[in-house]
């Protein structure tokens, strides 16, 4: 982002007086690095705050936070998966998230692309260093949404963030995945949201061209129940994907 930058002062001696103008624009760009249990996220040399990092206990699976992976009961309705990886927790109410920075931005992202930089970049440092397997990853794969909610919200929040970690990982990003219905998943409970997704989504033209045989990462900002993500990888599995897993910024808290 260039942000314009101006300085005026003013410059005198005896005998004359002149105002000068400075002006320089700085290139400021997102960066984040993990300092012990968090992620330090930086605008510039900013540094704006930072993103704590998804804590013991909590499922290896489902990445649900507060219980162990043998206590999980939320990870036995998913299928197509290896695991769900997170960067952390999110709390889906603004209000209660004016102190946690990772919750804030994953709340303004739906509202502004931007924040895919900051939530990208911080997925990266977090993939490098706590999920390590999924660097063998070949192919990474955005949710799609629904053509009419495209056109409403100008950007799809999964692509946005698959470009921040395909470019930053080097993976190649392919959108091979169709939403079929605009259904808001938000307003749904547990037993809606699991029968909402059935036949939610297809595959693409040349899915399986694109798929067979790789080792594929879905990427969403958000896992709730899970139910989407593993609609779409057993779909990926169905189109010759040798392995699916999925990553996110973040992990509600339900």
């Amino acid at each position: 982002m260039l942000v314009e930058v101006s300085l005026n002062y003013q410059q005198s001696n005896l005998y004359s007086k002149k105002c000068i103008s400075i002006k320089w624009v700085l290139d400021l760009e997102w960066s984040c690095r993990k300092v012990n249990h968090e992620i330090e996220v930086y605008y510039g040399p900013f540094l704006k705050g930072k993103y704590e990092l998804l804590k013991e206990p909590f499922c290896y699976v489902c990445a649900h936070s507060g219980v162990t992976t043998e206590n999980c009961s939320w990870h036995h309705s998913i299928t197509g998966l290896e695991r769900i990886c997170a960067m952390g927790k999110y709390v889906p109410y603004p209000s209660r998230a004016e102190e946690d920075l990772l919750s804030y931005h994953i709340w303004g992202f739906k509202k502004w692309k931007t924040y895919a930089q900051p939530l990208g970049k911080g997925l990266e440092v977090t993939v490098k260093a706590l999920y390590k397997e999924l660097l063998k990853s070949t192919v990474l794969v955005p949710i799609p949404l629904h053509p009419e909610r495209l056109r409403e919200r100008g950007y799809n929040q999964s692509f946005e963030l698959a470009d921040v970690v395909g470019d930053s990982l080097e993976i190649p990003v392919k959108e091979v995945l169709l939403k079929n219905e605009n259904v808001d998943m938000r307003a749904l409970n547990w037993e809606e949201r699991k029968e909402a997704v059935q036949k939610l989504y297809s595959l693409g033209d040349n899915a399986q061209r694109q798929i067979q045989g790789q080792r594929v990462l879905l990427i969403d900002d958000v896992v709730t129940t899970g139910f989407t993500m593993s609609a779409c990888a057993s779909l990926l599995r169905k189109a010759g994907a040798t392995s699916v897993n999925a990553l996110v910024a973040g992990r509600a808290v339900i």
